[in-house]
């Protein structure tokens, strides 16, 4: 008998719920079970991102995703304070980009010269190389880019704000 894998338990900051709603419906497409928990950016999101305040006895995510398609001086705030600074947290940060925040990224606007970028995967191809590969080699391989940096991941044209 195959041994099944456990639920994938995510947090999503992000402050449109459909953001919550595509990325539910990109891991039900790959067959992945997963808890979505959303919190919107600000300083819930840090406290939750880095383990603290009223989130420090709360289970660890595998994963947080910052919706950062449509970004601001509020989100860019939030996301510097989460995954370029010196106390990010141990739970890789997946950031869901646009052609607009890529653009900020990769221009140094967020994230100064802690932001060594990769080429964004598309939500899709993600979501399926998670499904796909062994579960603790997919999450150890995150957990090293993250060293490095967010991971980009794109999110689909339709579903961008």
């Amino acid at each position: 008998m195959a041994q099944q894998e456990k639920d994938i338990n995510l947090v999503l900051i992000a402050d449109d719920p459909e953001c919550a709603v595509t990325l539910r419906d990109a891991l039900e497409v790959k067959g992945i079970n997963g808890t979505i928990r959303r919190v919107a950016p600000g300083g819930r999101a840090v406290e939750c991102a880095k383990h603290t305040g009223k989130f420090s006895n709360s289970e660890l995510p595998d994963l947080i995703i910052f919706d950062f398609a449509e970004p601001d001086d509020k989100t860019s705030s939030v996301l510097n304070k989460i995954a370029f600074c010196e106390d990010k947290p141990d739970v890789p940060v997946v950031l869901l980009t646009s052609d607009e925040s890529q653009e900020l990224l990769d221009a140094g606007d967020v994230g100064d010269d802690k932001a060594i970028m990769f080429s964004p995967t598309s939500l899709s191809s993600f979501v399926g190389k998670m499904k796909n590969g062994h579960r603790d080699t997919f999450f150890g391989a995150l957990r090293t880019l993250y060293s490095y940096g967010p991971i980009l991941v794109s999110m689909p044209a339709q579903a961008a704000h």
